[in-house]
């Protein structure tokens, strides 16, 4: 008995010390994440002097707004000249308004169209049993390999067809609707992933009972599948929403100077004299990462189930 109860403690203290060290191991883990967010977040609340000073101030000795009002600043003509001079905007509305309207419609477009096609592989098996994941290896291309090629797309080969066809010379460089055609085109392979893993847990009895009810195939989805998938398509929407937010390199590529996404309006905050402004530029690091924040809290629960790709079952 006594040797039972020595074994017991010592197997107790054992797995309490194999549970201290897995939480130091996250703890610490955790710090080595969230220092670059404490830092950009501090940053944002120094004066030019403190943003490279050695050794570093790791709080803001004189806190300042300074840098948030810059970003903030509504300045037509400041901007204007700034963007016609240095090329630098000084304000964050115009780049604001482009991310919200450009992610939003992309990713709503992506997820119109992606449910309709994850519908059609997952019941009809489109492509065969590997085209799914085949759809999902076109998104492993890397986006310097197609950046220039769009670049002389969007520059010169639309606006020459549709002067050649219709008459008169679109370009979709520099535009809205030609980002949002890209971010879609981006993020449609991860939708139709996502949206599969969802779809593939809606039982088929309840559209075959729906069938031989009398309704027709387009009123079975939108009235038993869609509603049954509406959690995922919110948790999708999401997800790509946030893709497209944190996209820098085609935006950058593709626009110039009438749009500018924010990610592209943080790289442009720079002048002569004091080089990086890394206060503005930690200011609407800050500002970008909040609605991410936001969202990410919002679809952590089901991001796994999505990522199963629908093998984890109810």
């Amino acid at each position: 008995m006594n040797g039972d109860a020595t074994g017991r403690k010592a197997a107790d203290r054992l797995r309490r010390r194999r549970t201290a060290l897995r939480h130091t191991v996250l703890i610490g883990w955790g710090a080595i994440i969230m220092f670059p967010i404490y830092w950009m977040i501090q940053t944002s609340f120094k004066d030019s002097g403190e943003w490279v000073t050695w050794p570093p101030n790791w709080l803001p000795q004189d806190p300042t707004l300074k840098n948030y009002e810059q970003i903030f600043a509504f300045d037509v003509q400041q901007a204007g000249v700034a963007r016609e001079a240095t090329e630098q905007p000084f304000n964050i509305w115009g780049s604001l308004v482009d991310s919200l309207l450009i992610c939003t419609i992309s990713s709503l477009i992506a997820l119109f169209m992606g449910t309709f096609l994850a519908y059609a592989i997952s019941r009809f098996n489109v492509g065969g049993s590997t085209f799914r994941h085949m759809v999902l290896m076109v998104r492993m291309i890397p986006p310097i390999v197609i950046a220039i090629p769009l670049l002389m797309y969007y520059a010169v080969m639309v606006p020459f067809a549709t002067e050649t066809l219709l008459g008169s010379r679109i370009s979709l460089f520099d535009t809205r609707t030609g980002v949002s055609a890209l971010y879609t085109t981006v993020t449609l392979p991860f939708v139709i992933w996502m949206m599969l893993s969802f779809i593939d847990e809606v039982p088929y009895t309840l559209e075959h009972a729906a069938r031989l009810m009398g309704a027709g195939r387009i009123y079975t989805l939108r009235k038993v599948v869609l509603p049954l998938v509406a959690s995922g398509m919110v948790v999708t929407f999401l997800f790509v929403f946030i893709l497209s937010w944190g996209e820098f390199l085609l935006a950058l590529t593709l626009t110039h100077p009438d749009v500018s996404t924010l990610p592209v309006l943080l790289n442009k905050f720079q002048s002569a004299s004091e080089g990086r402004l890394y206060g503005p530029q930690a200011a609407i690091g800050t500002v970008i990462t909040i609605p991410v924040v936001i969202m990410g809290v919002l679809i952590q629960k089901h991001l796994v189930k999505g990522f199963s790709f629908g093998m984890m079952r109810r």
